[in-house]
C-alpha cells in the first residue's frame, strides 16, 4: 500500500482595514455640545462605521485588496487556482464547484448543477445556505420562478416578505457584486475578525498644519475557507 496524504493545511494572513474620520475645529464651534440637537461625535462615529462596513462589502467582491481576500480568490469561474497556499491544480479536491448559464432559459439549471455539486449528496450542515450576486442577475432568476417556488419555508409566504430562495439557500444581492452567483455556507466560508480590533476607534490626533482632527476606525480581519470544494459559482 502506498502512503496517502490525509491532512493539508490552508493558511490565511491577517488583513487590515482602516477608515479615517476627519473634522475641523470649525465643526466643533458650529456644534457646541450644550446647544447641539444631534451629537456631532455620535454622527461622525456612525458615518465612519458605515463607511468601514461598506468598504468590507466592496472588498468581499474583489480578488485581493490590501491583503483582504475577496470571493474572486476563494471562488473562481474555472474552479481552479491557489487559495490559502493550496494549489488546486495539483490538489483537485480543493477546487470550488462551478457551472455556466447563458440567460433566463438555463439559469435555474446552472443553479441546480452548482448546488448539487456543493451538497455532494451528503452533509446537511454543509449545504449552501446563501447565494449572492448583483441585483440584475437576481432579478433575472426571480423572473423564472413560480409564485411560491421562490421561498425557503412557509413562514416566508406571509404577505409583505420579499425573500428570494433556491433550495436551502437564500438569494441576496449586493451593489458591488457582478453576474457571478456565489454559493456559500457559514461552515465552509467565514469572515473572521479580531475580537480586540474590530471597528476599533483609535486616538484622536490633531492634523499638522491644519485646524482639524483625525481618528481612525480600524479592523484586523480576513475571509477564510476550510472546505473550498463546498463553495460554488454559476457564471456566464
Amino acid at each position: 500500500m502506498s502512503k496517502t496524504e490525509v491532512l493539508t493545511s490552508a493558511s490565511f494572513d491577517i488583513a487590515e482595514i482602516s477608515v479615517p474620520i476627519v473634522w475641523s475645529k470649525k465643526d466643533e464651534v458650529q456644534n457646541p455640545s450644550e446647544n447641539q440637537k444631534i451629537s456631532l461625535a455620535t454622527t461622525r462615529m456612525s458615518n465612519g462605521i458605515d463607511s468601514h462596513d461598506d468598504l468590507i462589502e466592496q472588498y468581499i467582491f474583489a480578488t485581493s485588496t490590501n491583503g483582504f481576500l475577496g470571493l474572486d480568490t476563494h471562488i473562481v469561474d474555472a474552479g481552479t487556482g491557489s487559495d490559502g497556499g493550496i494549489d488546486s491544480s495539483t490538489n483537485t479536491w480543493w477546487r470550488n464547484q462551478q457551472a455556466t448559464y447563458v440567460d433566463d432559459t438555463d439559469i435555474e439549471s446552472a443553479f441546480t448543477t452548482v448546488w448539487n455539486a456543493c451538497a455532494k449528496g451528503s452533509g446537511a450542515t454543509l449545504l449552501p445556505t446563501l447565494m449572492v450576486s448583483d441585483g440584475s442577475t437576481q432579478a433575472l432568476f426571480e423572473g423564472t420562478q413560480q409564485a411560491n417556488q421562490r421561498y425557503v419555508d412557509t413562514q416566508e409566504l406571509k404577505a409583505g416578505f420579499k425573500i428570494l430562495g433556491f433550495k436551502t439557500a437564500r438569494y441576496v444581492f449586493s451593489q458591488y457584486a457582478d453576474t457571478d452567483v456565489n454559493f456559500l455556507n457559514p461552515k465552509s466560508f467565514q469572515l473572521v475578525a479580531s475580537k480586540e480590533y474590530f471597528r476599533d476607534r483609535g486616538e484622536t490626533q490633531e492634523i499638522p498644519n491644519a485646524n482639524g482632527f483625525v481618528t481612525k476606525i480600524y479592523s484586523a480581519l480576513q475571509t477564510v475557507t476550510d472546505n473550498r470544494s463546498r463553495l460554488g459559482v454559476a457564471h456566464v
